[in-house]
C-alpha cells in the first residue's frame, strides 16, 4: 500500500483511537502483554521487538542478537520475559528486560531439525514454551529449566500453525 506501519490503541470506554508511526516504518506482526501490563510487539519485516511506552505511546525498539531473524510472534512468561519466534533463523529466543546488561538480556535456541521455521510462540501457566515449526510440521514444547525440546507431530502434512493459545492444562493451535 505504500503506507508506513502504525501502532494503535483503542480506548474502549471513549472509543478514541490513537495511532503512532511504527519505528523504521515496519509495523507489528505479533503482540502481547505482560502480567505487569507492559505491551510488546514484534516486526517480522524489521526483525526487531519493541516495548510500548504506556505514557507516550511510542515504541522502544529492542534488537535481537540474530540479524534479520524475522521476529514473527511474541509472548510473555510469568516473569515478564518476552519469548520470540524467529521465522527466518528458525530460532526460539527470549529477552529479559530486567537483565543487568544487554549481553545478559537475550538467550537463543535453534529449533531441532534440518530446516526449522518457527512461526508461533505461546507460554503456558507453568512457563513452558510452545513453538510451532512449519519446517518439521510440528509443535515443540520447550522447558527453559532443562533447555530441552519435545516434538509433537501432526497426522497430516502442512498444518502451518499460525497461532497458539491455551488455558490451564490445554494448548490450542
Amino acid at each position: 500500500t505504500g503506507q508506513s506501519g502504525v501502532v494503535g490503541k483503542l480506548a474502549v470506554k471513549t472509543g478514541t483511537v490513537t495511532l503512532r508511526d511504527a519505528p523504521r516504518g515496519r509495523g507489528p506482526y505479533g503482540i502481547c502483554a505482560t502480567l505487569a501490563g507492559q505491551v510488546w510487539w514484534c516486526s517480522l519485516a524489521g526483525s526487531f521487538i519493541a516495548r510500548i511506552d504506556r505514557r507516550t505511546g511510542e515504541s522502544i525498539v529492542v534488537e535481537p542478537p540474530t540479524k534479520n531473524q524475522g521476529a514473527r510472534r511474541v509472548w510473555s512468561d510469568s516473569r515478564g520475559r518476552i519469548w520470540v519466534s524467529e521465522w527466518n533463523s528458525g530460532n526460539l529466543s527470549v529477552h529479559d528486560p530486567a537483565a543487568r546488561t544487554a549481553a545478559q538480556s537475550w538467550r537463543t535456541w535453534k529449533l531441532p531439525g534440518d530446516a526449522p521455521r518457527c512461526y508461533a510462540v505461546y507460554v503456558d501457566e507453568r512457563d513452558i514454551v510452545w513453538a510451532s515449526d512449519w519446517g518439521a510440521n510440528a509443535v515443540w514444547r520447550f522447558d527453559p529449566a532443562s533447555e530441552r525440546f519435545e516434538r509433537f507431530g501432526f497426522p497430516r502434512q502442512n498444518t502451518d500453525i499460525r497461532q497458539i493459545l491455551g488455558r490451564a492444562g490445554e494448548v490450542w493451535l
